[in-house]
C-alpha cells in the first residue's frame, strides 16, 4: 500500500483505531509530511486543492447500511426517547400527587366535587383534566425538548411558566366544560404541581449529568472546523460533560484564499491535516466536507454536526450544509461566532463553558415525514382510482394518433442523487429525444437548466393538449406510490441538469421531487435561471403542510386554466 493510499484512508476515516494514541499520533504525522511533500512535488507550493461542497449527488456510497432506516433512523437516539418517556411518567405522577395534596389541605374542594356530581366520579375526573391541561402547557411551553435538561435556569423557567399556563387551562377548562372547579383547586393544583416538577425535574438532570460523566446518554458528534478550534472543542467537551456532546469523528478544514475564491459567495474549503492531541482524539474518525457528509453522519450514527469555525454564516456552503444536515433529521450546531442561518429555528444554549447555537428545521422531523408521506401514498390511490378511466382514454389517444408507445419513461434524478425512472404520457414524436440537441443550439438554450420552447415542433396535436391542462403527467401518482416522488416538491431534473449545479442549488436535491411544486405554480418555463433556483431553494428551506396544499390547490387553478406552460 502506497503512502497516497494511506492519506486517502486517513481524509475517509478508515484509519484504524489504535490503543497506543502515539503510535496514531506518529502514524497521523507521517501522513501529513507526505502529503505536503507529494503537493511540493506537484508544483502545488504545499497548498491541497480546493473542492466544491456538493460533488454531484448527496448520497454515500454505503448508503446500503441505511436501508429500512429513512424515516426513523434519525438523529434523536434511543435513550432520549427512553428518558422523555421518563419525564412524562413522572409528571403525571406529580400532577396526581398535587391534586392529592391539595385535596387534603382544602377538603372542602372534594366534598363540593362530589355534591356536584353524586353519581360520577368527579374527582377521578378532575384529575385526569389536570392531567391533561398540565402535560399541554409542558409542551406549550417546550419542557420536552432537546437539551432542555441540561439547561438549568432555562429548564425551571420553563415549568414556571408552564405552571401560569396550567391555572389559565384549567379555569378555562372548568368555564367550556361547565365543571364549575373551586378557586382552591384551580390555584392549588398548579401551585403545587409545579414546585413538585421542579423537584423531579432537578434530580433528573442530576441523574443526567452522573450519567453524562460516564459517558452514557450523549448526543455522537461530528466537529468541522480548523484543526486548532476542534482542539480546543474537545478539550471543552472533556472538561464540561453536561453539555451532552461526545465527538467522534472531526472534518478538519482551512478556507481557500485564492482570488478565484475570494470573488464567490461559495466558500471552498481545503482538507487540512488532523494530529491527535491525546489517546481520546487518536480514536476519532477523519471525514472530509463534501455533499456526503449527511448521509455518512448518519452512518456513523451522529446525532449532531457541531460548525467551530472557518466557516461563516452568509456563505452559500454554509447554507447548504445546513440543509443537508438538517433534512437528515441531525441536528445542527454551530459556535455563537458563526451562527445566523435562515429558515432554521435557532436555539441559543447557554452553557457558562461553552455556549452554542442549535439550529433545527422543524418541518423535516420524523413525524413530519411519515405525515407527509402518508399523505402521498393516501392522495395518490385516491388519485389513480379516480382518473382510472381517463387515462385508459388518454393511452387510446395516443396510440391512436402515430401508433407509438403510450407512456413515455425517462431517467430523472431525485432524493439524495439517486436516479430513477419517471413515467409521463407521451406527448412528443417517438424521436424527440434524438431532436433535442439540435433544437437546443438553434434556439440558443444549451446553457438552461430547463429546456422547453414556446412552440415546440416535436409535440404531437394530441400531446399539445395533455400537456396545456397537464394531464401527460398523471402517471407519476404511480411514481409517488412507489416513494421515487412526493406530490409536491421541486421538478424532478435531469441527469445533464444535475451536472450543471451550483453549491446551494444542489440543497434541491435534499427532498424528493414533485407531480407538482413552486415552479409549476409559479410561471414554469416563463421563469428565468435564477428565479427557479431562488423557488425550489425556498421551498425546501420554509416547506409546510398548509404550503403544500397552498401549490396543490394552486396547481389545479393551473391546469384549469392551462397557464404557466
Amino acid at each position: 500500500m502506497t503512502m497516497n493510499d494511506d492519506a486517502n484512508r486517513l481524509n475517509n476515516g478508515l484509519i484504524p483505531s489504535s490503543s497506543d494514541g502515539a503510535v496514531k499520533q506518529r502514524t497521523h504525522s507521517k501522513l501529513c509530511r507526505s502529503i505536503s511533500s507529494s503537493q511540493n512535488q506537484n508544483g502545488k507550493k504545499g497548498s491541497p486543492e480546493s473542492k466544491d461542497f456538493f460533488d454531484g449527488s448527496y448520497f454515500s456510497a454505503n448508503e446500503s447500511k441505511l436501508k429500512g432506516k429513512a424515516l426513523f433512523d434519525y438523529s434523536q437516539p434511543s435513550w432520549a426517547y427512553l428518558y422523555t418517556s421518563c419525564l412524562v411518567v413522572l409528571d403525571v405522577l406529580m400532577t396526581i400527587i398535587g391534586s392529592i395534596i391539595t385535596f387534603l389541605i382544602y377538603p372542602d374542594s372534594r366534598f363540593y366535587l362530589q355534591r356536584r356530581a353524586p353519581h360520577n366520579n368527579a374527582i377521578l375526573e378532575f384529575i385526569l383534566l389536570a392531567i391533561c391541561a398540565w402535560i399541554i402547557s409542558l409542551l406549550i411551553c417546550e419542557a420536552y425538548s432537546r437539551h432542555v435538561m441540561g439547561e438549568g435556569y432555562e429548564l425551571y423557567s420553563k415549568i414556571l411558566k408552564a405552571a401560569l399556563i396550567d391555572f389559565v387551562m384549567i379555569c378555562t377548562l372548568g368555564y367550556i366544560l361547565k365543571l364549575d372547579i373551586p378557586r382552591s383547586l384551580a390555584f392549588g393544583v398548579p401551585l403545587f404541581t409545579g414546585c413538585l416538577t421542579l423537584l423531579e425535574r432537578w434530580l433528573m438532570r442530576r441523574a443526567l449529568h452522573y450519567s453524562r460523566r460516564k459517558g452514557e446518554f450523549v448526543y455522537s458528534t461530528i466537529l468541522i472546523g480548523s484543526p486548532k478550534a476542534i482542539h480546543q472543542v474537545c478539550k471543552q467537551l472533556q472538561e464540561d460533560s453536561g453539555i451532552g456532546y461526545k465527538p467522534i469523528a472531526v472534518c478538519p478544514v482551512a478556507l481557500d484564499k485564492s482570488e478565484k475564491s475570494a470573488q464567490s459567495n461559495t466558500q471552498h474549503l481545503i482538507s487540512t491535516p488532523f494530529i491527535p492531541e491525546n489517546e481520546e482524539e487518536a480514536k476519532l474518525k477523519v471525514l472530509s466536507v463534501n455533499s456526503h457528509l449527511a448521509e455518512t453522519a448518519k452512518i456513523f450514527k451522529a446525532h449532531t454536526v457541531l460548525i467551530t469555525d472557518v466557516l461563516s454564516h452568509n456563505s452559500e456552503t454554509t447554507r447548504t450544509l445546513s440543509l443537508a444536515v438538517e433534512s437528515m433529521g441531525i441536528e445542527l450546531a454551530i459556535a455563537t461566532s458563526v451562527a445566523d442561518l435562515g429558515g432554521a429555528s435557532l436555539h441559543f444554549r447557554n452553557d457558562p463553558n461553552m455556549p452554542v447555537l442549535t439550529a433545527k428545521l422543524p418541518q423535516y422531523t420524523t413525524r413530519a415525514r411519515i405525515l407527509k408521506r402518508v399523505m402521498d401514498i393516501a392522495l395518490s390511490i385516491v388519485a389513480i382510482i379516480l382518473t382510472g378511466i381517463p387515462m385508459i382514454l388518454i393511452a387510446y389517444m395516443i396510440h391512436r394518433e402515430d401508433k407509438g408507445p403510450v407512456i413515455f419513461s425517462q431517467k430523472r434524478i431525485g432524493i439524495l442523487g439517486r436516479p430513477f425512472i419517471m413515467y409521463k404520457f407521451r406527448s412528443m414524436r417517438p424521436d424527440a429525444e434524438e431532436l433535442k440537441a439540435k433544437l437546443a443550439k438553434e434556439n440558443g438554450l444549451q446553457d438552461r437548466f430547463i429546456f422547453k420552447m414556446k412552440d415546440d415542433p416535436r409535440i404531437t396535436k394530441f400531446g399539445h393538449f395533455i400537456r396545456k391542462t397537464s394531464l401527460d403527467e398523471l402517471p407519476q401518482f404511480f411514481n409517488v406510490l412507489k416513494g421515487d416522488m412526493s406530490l409536491v416538491g421541486p421538478r424532478p431534473p435531469l441527469p445533464e441538469e444535475v451536472a450543471k449545479y451550483d453549491t446551494l442549488y444542489s440543497s434541491r436535491l435534499l427532498v424528493k421531487p414533485g407531480i407538482t411544486g413552486p415552479w409549476q405554480v409559479s410561471g414554469r418555463s416563463a421563469l428565468n435561471k435564477e428565479q427557479s433556483e431562488f423557488a425550489d431553494v425556498s421551498y425546501i428551506q420554509n416547506w409546510s403542510f398548509t404550503g403544500d396544499i397552498a401549490i396543490l390547490l394552486k396547481t389545479v387553478m393551473v391546469m384549469i386554466r392551462g397557464t404557466g406552460m
